[in-house]
């Protein structure tokens, strides 16, 4: 399905912000899609803000993950 294009103005440092995001394999309408279309993730600042002790224990754990997953890789 080809798909017309339009010509949208934005100002230099939005355009900079959007190209610290395009991969060399996308387009800036890919990006554009991908931001609109992504989670907004907002919705759930503060949410653990109660759970310090909680935190700490994930915290804990993410990092014996990070540093079991490079015990195993393989250069």
């Amino acid at each position: 399905m080809c798909m017309g294009s339009l010509n949208i103005s934005i100002t230099e440092d939005v355009y900079e912000m959007l190209k610290r995001f395009k991969r060399e394999d996308q387009s800036f309408s890919d990006v554009i899609r991908s931001l609109a279309e992504g989670k907004d993730i907002s919705k759930c600042y503060g949410l653990l803000s109660g759970c310090k002790e909680e935190l700490g224990l994930i915290e804990k754990e993410v990092l014996r993950a990070r540093r079991q997953k490079w015990k195993e890789a393989r250069f």
